[in-house]
């Protein structure tokens, strides 16, 4: 098993374009992938992986997602009750598309997929560290997994970590069937 993990302070700046070949991406990117392309990085120096490698990532809730940051300021100044007829119909229509595009919980793993080439078995798990164990065990055959997880936090902090596992090496892992922030495996996890 080989793990990478990196973390960002909330003003600390990602050199992004250092980890990508896919630059004209990178203005979709949230500090999540960011930080992922940096681990992968890491993980990955030679960015020599297979295409079929299944990949599972699981992402945290996002604590202040932009979009709801954008709508406020949209409702900063008014002087007007405020109500989910009003958000929906006033407001939500304001925010930008970009903004909107970058909510979608699977964005970190699929730009990491186009970066990589990867076209193998998949899945975007919300919050599901277990989840994200039992995707990996249960795929077919003994050959590597690429698994994944990412945090980003109200503060703008952002934690991302990824592996390299063969089924075989969480099989009895202590963390399966257990309750815990994906995150978590790659910050605290100890190769053998």
């Amino acid at each position: 098993m080989r793990i990478s993990y990196v973390t960002y302070l909330p003003d600390q700046e990602i050199p992004v374009y250092d980890f990508v070949v896919q630059r004209k991406l990178v203005k979709y990117y949230t500090r999540e992938t960011m930080a992922a392309m940096a681990a992968m990085a890491a993980l990955y120096p030679d960015r020599k992986l297979d295409e079929d490698t299944p990949f599972f990532y699981a992402t945290g809730e996002l604590e202040m997602m932009a979009f709801y940051i954008e709508a406020c300021q949209k409702m900063a100044g008014r002087h007007t009750r405020f109500s989910p007829e009003l958000f929906l119909k006033e407001l939500v229509p304001q925010i930008s598309p970009l903004t909107q595009f970058k909510q979608m919980r699977n964005m970190t793993q699929c730009f990491v997929s186009i970066e990589y080439g990867l076209r193998g078995d998949n899945a975007a798990l919300l919050r599901s560290g277990s989840g994200m164990l039992y995707e990996a065990m249960l795929c077919p055959g003994n050959r590597p997994v690429l698994i994944g997880a990412g945090r980003l936090y109200a503060d703008n902090r952002v934690e991302v970590g990824f592996a390299e596992v063969l089924p075989s090496e969480l099989e009895g892992h202590p963390l399966l069937g257990k309750d815990f922030e994906p995150v978590d495996f790659f910050r605290t996890h100890q190769p053998a």
